[in-house]
């Protein structure tokens, strides 16, 4: 079973022949090109794309991992229900998104890409001042020392 988000269905040239996809409404919502979603469509009337929302205590713990790596502020709720769909289900994701990526290693959800190469390692994200080189809560964007605009690195 796979987990589809908005950049593998868009990314992808699957059919959708196997018949074994899931995808939360939320995804549906964050597709805008026509023929996408004449081909989502499609599969969903055929049975071969099956919509299902995930859990509010799955979408936490999806929620937490990504709060743990550092990717929260990069990811949309519907990035967030399809990690938590896939960790319910048990599935893989397919993704080009690399924080999806990111947050599935740190889950132990499998992901496969469509179009672009997957991430190599897991990362955990810090914001660094480039001015004078410390660290500071992810939340912030600007140094609380010498004012300067933080950057995001992975340890």
């Amino acid at each position: 079973m796979t987990v589809l988000d908005a950049s593998g269905i868009l990314h992808s040239d699957l059919d959708h022949s196997g018949g074994r996809y899931l995808a939360p409404n939320s995804v549906l919502s964050e597709i805008a090109s026509e023929n996408a979603k004449t081909v989502v469509d499609q599969g969903i009337r055929n049975g071969r794309i099956k919509v299902v929302d995930p859990q509010p205590g799955s979408v936490e713990k999806a929620t937490e991992a990504a709060r743990e790596t550092g990717d929260l502020a990069n990811l949309s709720q519907a990035d967030l229900e399809v990690l938590a769909l896939a960790l319910e289900k048990k599935a893989e994701i397919l993704s080009d998104d690399y924080a999806i990526q990111n947050v599935a290693r740190k889950l132990g959800i499998k992901y496969s890409v469509a179009a672009q190469e997957g991430i190599k390692k897991e990362y955990v994200w810090e914001k660094v001042c480039p001015g004078c080189g410390r660290s500071h809560p992810l939340e912030s964007r600007v140094c609380r020392v010498c004012g300067s605009g933080l950057k995001r690195r992975g340890k």
